[in-house]
């Protein structure tokens, strides 16, 4: 990646190394564009980095790529990410004992333990089999055509009981829409369903800022790191050293707060998570499943063992295990780490006492909100100063809608077209 002379002029100029931006470069980049992309931070990959702290590998929040997105497919090389996947289904603790809810379409030896599990009814778990087959009979993209109302409304209306709601889908889609409320659009909840059911939940073995960097390797000599952008006016960047760029087009790809300053557009409302990262001598459990708070105790919405998903996440004879709240729990960064350890006794036993704690991740900005009826209200595709706005905010806040939004945006950039076309 290049730290030399900042060129003087380009065809494209993308600010933010993330994956909306990266998308766009590319994109753009294979069409013979001349491209340059800048970042304030020292590597790529914006919310979507990996640290490695004493041979751990701690992602920056708990995240994971969900490999029905067909963005993933037609922008990477999935191989080359050796992805490992999650177990289908979940472990819940249901305020007396830890219960396994498999998934018996995708791993049927699991059947008669989810059956049998005391999470819900059998009529609640039929009643998921017939949504499963349902939303899988359709596109993708016709989860966004139905009725717009809360995600536990939709619930309701499916005819689930308040009890499985409860033990279930709030931890489960918490970790998914990052609240528990579940206020969540309908529109969303259809369209993860589908996708958690038509592939896998999975990470790169080696962390997951492997994606991004994945991303970034046709740019080769094309990425400015430690760069930043103090203002954007008349096609023109200047830098913080006080050097400007030309640019005949201007793609804003950071965050929606950076946005919003660096292009004078207002930042939509966000969602805050929280995941402390603990070094363990042993796994308390034996699969590579999430294990989620279905009595609703907190602060922890949900536990992943990282090293049993990839063993390149912890040295050898170590495990490492991610605990994840949302919500009002992930406003104290302070006391979360010793609260989350406190309410894991109860769950896995003293064992938990032999945890340390590696470190904590606040994540402020993780998610935008998404209530019902947020597509008619999503930013506008282009700032006051006439740079374009990519992002996961502009389309919606996951991997699939960062990557969509970098695409749309360069090629309509490339076809000169006066308008985003909108693919949703």
């Amino acid at each position: 990646m290049r730290h030399g002379n900042v060129p003087e002029r380009v065809d494209l100029l993308v600010i933010g190394a993330g994956l909306s931006g990266l998308t766009c470069a590319r994109r753009a980049h294979e069409e013979g564009l001349d491209v340059l992309v800048l970042d304030a931070a020292d590597a790529v990959g914006g919310r979507i980095r990996t640290d490695v702290i004493d041979g751990f590998r701690l992602d920056r929040g708990f995240q994971v790529l969900l490999t029905a997105y067909d963005e993933l497919h037609t922008q990477v090389d999935l191989d080359s990410l050796d992805l490992k996947p999650f177990t289908p289904g979940s472990t819940i603790w249901n305020g007396r004992s830890l219960e396994t809810l498999g998934d018996p379409f995708r791993v049927p030896s699991s059947a008669l333990a989810s059956a049998r599990a005391r999470v819900g009814s059998l009529d609640d778990k039929l009643r998921v089999a017939r949504l499963r087959r349902r939303l899988l009979a359709s596109p993708a993209e016709a989860a966004f055509e139905g009725p717009e109302r809360s995600t536990l409304q939709e619930l309701r209306s499916e005819g689930f009981s308040d009890a499985f709601i409860d033990q279930f889908f709030r931890p489960f889609l918490g970790g998914v829409f990052l609240e528990r409320e579940l206020e969540t659009s309908s529109s969303l909840f259809r369209y993860y369903f589908r996708c958690f059911a038509a592939g896998d939940a999975a990470v790169p073995a080696e962390g997951m800022q492997r994606l991004p960097e994945a991303m970034a390797e046709p740019l080769q000599g094309r990425i400015l790191l430690d760069t930043s952008a103090r203002t954007i006016s008349d096609g023109q960047v200047t830098l913080d050293d006080g050097s400007t760029i030309a640019a005949g087009q201007i793609v804003l790809a950071v965050d929606a707060n950076a946005a919003a300053k660096l292009g004078g557009c207002a930042a939509p409302a966000f969602k805050p998570t929280i995941t402390s990262y603990y070094a363990a001598p042993s796994a308390p459990v034996a699969e590579a499943l999430l294990v989620l708070d279905g009595e609703g105790s907190g602060p922890v919405n949900h536990v992943g063992v990282m090293s049993n998903v990839s063993s390149a996440y912890a040295p050898a004879g170590q495990h490492l295990i991610a605990v994840s709240g949302v919500g009002e729990a992930a406003e104290d960064a302070a006391t979360f780490p010793n609260q989350a350890k406190a309410q894991l006794t109860r769950w896995f036993g003293p064992e938990v006492e032999r945890w340390d704690h590696i470190k904590t991740y606040q994540i402020r900005h993780a998610l935008p909100q998404h209530p019902a009826g947020f597509a008619e209200h999503r930013p506008p595709r282009r700032a006051t100063n006439g740079a374009w706005l990519a992002g996961d905010y502009t389309d919606f806040g996951a991997i699939q809608g960062a990557l969509r939004s970098g695409r749309t945006i360069a090629e309509s950039l490339i076809q000169n077209a006066t308008e985003i076309p909108d693919e949703r």
